[in-house]
C-alpha cells in the first residue's frame, strides 16, 4: 500500500476519532449526524492534504509543528461553510487542531 495513502487514511480515521471526542466534550462544536461528521472528517483531510502538497508544510519539522497547528485551526473552523450541519466556534477549533495536531505529529512523515 502507498505510504502516503496510508498515511492520509489513518489521518481520516483518526480525525473522525477527534471530531467524535471534541464534539461531545466542547461547547459550541455540534455536527447534526454521523454523515455530516464522517462528510467534514473527509473534507478536513482532503483540505489538509491540497495544502500540504501545494505548500510542502509537513516536510518540515516547524510546518508539522506550530504551522501545522494554526492550519488546522483555520482548515477546521472554515469547514462549517462548506459542510452543511457543522457548526464550530473559534474556541472549539482550536482545541480541536490542538488534538489533531497532536495526532498528526505522531503520524510517520510520508516518505518521498
Amino acid at each position: 500500500m502507498n505510504t502516503r495513502f496510508s498515511q492520509n487514511l489513518s489521518r481520516l480515521f483518526i480525525s473522525i476519532s477527534i471530531f467524535v471526542f471534541t464534539v461531545f466534550l466542547t461547547p459550541n462544536f455540534n455536527i447534526d449526524n454521523i454523515y455530516i461528521l464522517i462528510l467534514s472528517a473527509i473534507f478536513i483531510v482532503v483540505i489538509d492534504y491540497l495544502i500540504a502538497t501545494i505548500t510542502g508544510i509537513h516536510d518540515y519539522p516547524i510546518g508539522r509543528g506550530i504551522v501545522g497547528f494554526f492550519s488546522a485551526i483555520v482548515i477546521i473552523y472554515a469547514t462549517q461553510f462548506f459542510i452543511s450541519g457543522y457548526y464550530i466556534s473559534i474556541f472549539s477549533s482550536i482545541i480541536a487542531a490542538a488534538i489533531y495536531s497532536m495526532a498528526d505529529y505522531i503520524l510517520p512523515n510520508a516518505e518521498k
